[in-house]
């Protein structure tokens, strides 16, 4: 069967995909303006009531590995769902910052849950060899549908004001709730786990399993580089190097479009090498673009934001390579059956750079130089933690023979 064939065949699933990160986009930009406008909180206040609640969060991701192993990945999805629908709820009541602080610790925890459950389901659907296309596909998915609600949330703004964030809120809410029941009518096959006698994984096995965490800890400092589009250049361009207030948009949209028109080509591209060489060369595409970004100030004021679109490009194309390999990586290094523990810590590559990095961002870009070689030594430091990942093939069997085939990532795509 193609791989739009099996696709197709779970359409509900992808359908709950596409509803809930919709209304994450129509949202999550506007969420720390909810909090100011309608609120009527201070900027920093909440700003800070926010930090705390998403930081506390963190403390809740060994749970939520036990969570998948003891309800399953779809029970664990649905109920993300419903507390993302509740926290948002909280934030039309907040009424002082410990409310606020709540409210964002339910989203953020729910978060948590869905980064553990969500690879975990897909490797009941996917086969060994389709890990990298599944996550693939989601990813143009995701992509898609978040810079859909974006340009809703924009439009919004635009018809309604003020009254708009209330109405974005709403939404958001609604679509946590349609994700959930689209996704009790989804089947899901059983977990195979071979030699059950085996005990089962948790977090203390996935922090002793030194290879996954050196993919962890590559990934989750790499993943400082996808910030520049989306966090840093906004605030760079306007008003470290005074261009025109439109640029950041630009940046933001050329993004969103290379991830979702060249998503699925650059997996097809890249579906003969080794995961390995494929994050390997994700790093220094990465290393690459920030070389370029240092040297945006530099360039005449016409050229810019040019470069910027550029750097966002390069960016975008390295991103889309190592997040779906990366993924599929450690799926493929979890226990068969028994990902959720794992899977629980892996989410750090993409929760962490999100939660410190606006504040680092923010601060740094006071000395624009000394940000860019912080962000640099963070990309040394992830070629390094992979560099120094166990090969494969020498990899020991910790959990006996309910760990997968030990040398998939050296063969497969």
């Amino acid at each position: 069967m193609t791989g739009a064939g099996r696709f197709r065949r779970q359409r509900r699933l992808f359908l709950s995909v596409a509803i809930d990160t919709f209304g994450s986009g129509v949202f999550l930009p506007l969420s720390l303006l909810f909090f100011v406008t309608v609120r009527h909180f201070p900027a920093a206040a909440a700003g800070t009531a926010v930090t705390v609640g998403s930081l506390a969060s963190f403390a809740v991701v060994p749970l939520c590995g036990r969570a998948v192993q003891a309800v399953g990945p779809k029970s664990c999805l649905v109920v993300s769902n419903v507390l993302t629908a509740l926290g948002y709820g909280l934030f039309f009541a907040a009424g002082n910052l410990v409310t606020v602080a709540a409210a964002t610790f339910l989203v953020t925890a729910s978060d948590r849950l869905y980064g553990a459950a969500w690879p975990t389901l897909v490797a009941r659907f996917a086969k060994p060899e389709e890990l990298t296309e599944w996550f693939s596909a989601v990813t143009v998915l995701k992509t898609t549908s978040l810079g859909v609600g974006t340009l809703g949330a924009t439009a919004l703004m635009a018809l309604a004001g003020g009254h708009g964030l209330e109405v974005a809120r709403a939404l958001n809410s609604a679509s946590s709730l349609l994700a959930a029941a689209l996704l009790l009518g989804v089947t899901v096959p059983a977990a195979e786990r071979p030699g059950l006698q085996a005990a089962r994984s948790n977090t203390r096995a996935a922090l002793g399993d030194r290879p996954f965490l050196s993919l962890v800890a590559s990934q989750t400092l790499l993943s400082a580089a996808w910030l520049i589009p989306t966090v840093a250049f906004p605030l760079y361009l306007v008003e470290g190097l005074h261009q025109a207030a439109y640029w950041p948009t630009v940046v933001v949209a050329v993004r969103y479009a290379t991830a979702t028109t060249l998503q699925m080509r650059i997996s097809r591209l890249l579906s003969g090498w080794s995961r390995s060489r494929v994050l390997g060369l994700s790093i220094g595409a990465a290393a690459g673009a920030i070389a370029l970004t240092a040297t945006v100030s530099t360039a005449p004021h016409a050229l810019q934001g040019p470069l910027a679109v550029l750097v966002a490009v390069v960016l975008a194309l390295a991103e889309l390579a190592s997040k779906p390999t990366a993924a599929a990586t450690a799926v493929a290094m979890a226990p068969k059956g028994d990902e959720g523990p794992y899977m629980s810590l892996f989410q750090l590559t993409w929760t962490v750079s999100y939660a410190v990095g606006p504040a680092v961002i923010g601060l740094g870009l006071q000395n624009p130089p000394l940000l860019w070689s912080a962000l640099a030594l963070c990309v040394a430091a992830s070629a390094l933690a992979h560099r120094l990942r166990t090969p494969w093939r020498s990899r020991p069997r910790p959990h006996g023979p309910s760990v997968r085939g030990l040398r998939e990532e050296a063969e497969a795509p």
